[in-house]
């Protein structure tokens, strides 16, 4: 199962893609989801881990992959939250469109 992860915009594969084509830019901190039964999404397989940095969540997120295939896995990007609720909703819908 292919690794779920942000990449910068010219990286033409994901499966081809270094450290040095991760979009690290978007947040120096991260954390790894893992979906171990992704045939049924509402079984809530999931296991989350981190905070961890950018680097440290590539190379986990291979390793684990490499071991389990079958697994999904994601690295997903923390962001400090410095705006109110709805200024969030906003810029989240805003980006949507």
């Amino acid at each position: 199962m292919p690794l779920i992860y942000p990449v910068a915009e010219d990286t033409p594969d994901d499966a081809d893609t270094t450290f040095e084509d991760f979009a690290d830019d978007w947040s120096e901190t991260r954390v790894v989801e893992i979906d171990t039964d992704h045939e049924h999404e509402d079984e809530g397989d999931y296991v989350r881990l981190g905070p961890v940095g950018a680097q440290q969540a590539w190379d986990l997120a291979h390793e684990i992959e490499d071991k389990r295939p079958h697994w999904v896995v994601s690295i997903l990007p923390i962001f400090a939250v410095d705006a109110s609720a709805d200024d969030l909703i906003e810029q989240i819908e805003s980006d949507e469109d």
